[in-house]
């Protein structure tokens, strides 16, 4: 086939596919409405935020301190060693850090106590409110037990991290998602075709399969970018999600996505005959991989389910949007996720090749 009469057929699948508006916009919309109610749903604002409190001194004053901060709703406490909580605030786990030195029972007999706060610096929203929070209960400690204002005060220290929110979690697996969704459904598209005659009207030309698979490739390709765009200026403009990568790297995780999602999609359609049982197929696959696959939520994976977790391509397409968007990766770190996901494209490219039929 001539290379014009190639475009003119990728030209034809994506009008083909511009014109099934309720195909691509679907899980569209699905990827934007998640955005949004998760998105406002977690705002950090809205939630109870992560404070870790390391009582050195073990005093009846201390003690009594540590109570205070107990009885804050807004406030999820966690008790544990200096270093093992100082880690978790610098992997952004906690938003900060209280520290009540040795000693600090003496200083608030003089009244010049000091207790340490370190606080994460990357969420400039959430800085205030946590330190107000802090000064707020320290101030109430000072007049129920000391009867002065700055018997006990506050020593704060930033400390530089890199938290990832909810809404940078969710964006790249609804991004991921999407291209799941609209990917699979090149198995609806062919064997509604081959119900209909098409295929077999064209299995009498000089088109050959892997022609007709390599131009549903290009069109359900620009299909995905042009999703995969709308998602990313969503999260960038109403949620402020950054791309810390390559966008070249993004595009590259995204085709190989593509690939990998279209393979499957044949492989429905190479062994399934009806579209009744298409769907049954494609929602069986679909839904199970969308939540073991992580897009919405990260998995604690049960140890007898972690090879189903990590066979899926759903699992590496998640994972590696999320390494570039979120940590800046590339080639290097993502080769991996890239491997696996052109392994299940090349694997489903030659299964569709041994069982596809015109008719």
């Amino acid at each position: 086939m001539s290379r014009r009469a190639f475009l003119q057929l990728v030209v034809a699948q994506a009008t083909l596919l511009r014109r099934n508006t309720s195909f691509w916009l679907a899980s569209i919309f699905t990827a934007v409405i998640s955005m949004a109610v998760f998105g406002w749903l977690f705002n950090p604002e809205s939630q109870a935020f992560d404070l870790a409190l390391v009582d050195l001194d073990r005093s009846e004053a201390s003690r009594s301190l540590v109570e205070a901060f107990s009885g804050l709703d807004s406030v999820e406490l966690h008790r544990g060693d200096l270093d093992d909580e100082m880690d978790a605030l610098n992997d952004g786990q906690r938003s900060a850090l209280v520290v009540v030195p040795l000693g600090f029972a003496e200083g608030v007999a003089r009244a010049d106590a000091e207790i340490e706060v370190h606080y994460d610096n990357s969420d400039l929203v959430q800085i205030g409110y946590v330190t107000s929070t802090v000064e707020a209960v320290v101030n109430a400690f000072n007049e129920r037990l000391a009867g002065r204002r700055d018997a006990v005060r506050t020593r704060s220290q930033a400390v530089d991290t890199k938290d990832v929110r909810f809404v940078d979690f969710l964006t790249p697996g609804m991004m991921g998602m999407t291209v799941m969704w609209v990917n699979l459904g090149v198995g609806f598209m062919l064997v509604t075709w081959r119900e209909q005659g098409i295929l077999r009207r064209l299995g009498v030309t000089p088109l050959r399969p892997g022609t007709l698979i390599a131009s549903q490739a290009v069109s359900f390709a620009m299909v995905s970018l042009t999703q995969v765009t709308i998602i990313l200026a969503m999260g960038g403009v109403v949620f402020n999600v950054d791309v810390a990568g390559s966008y070249i790297w993004l595009a590259v995780t995204v085709l190989l996505g593509v690939a990998a999602m279209l393979s499957v999609g044949y492989i429905i359609a190479s062994v399934l005959r009806t579209v009744t049982s298409v769907n049954a197929a494609v929602n069986l696959i679909a839904f199970p991989m969308i939540f073991l696959g992580g897009s919405y939520f990260p998995l604690n994976t049960p140890p007898a389910l972690t090879p189903l977790v990590n066979a899926i391509p759903l699992t590496h397409l998640n994972e590696a949007l999320r390494e570039v968007i979120n940590q800046g990766d590339g080639p290097g770190e993502v080769w991996v996720r890239w491997a696996v996901l052109a392994g299940w494209a090349l694997a489903g490219y030659l299964i569709s090749m041994r069982f596809f039929r015109w008719q």
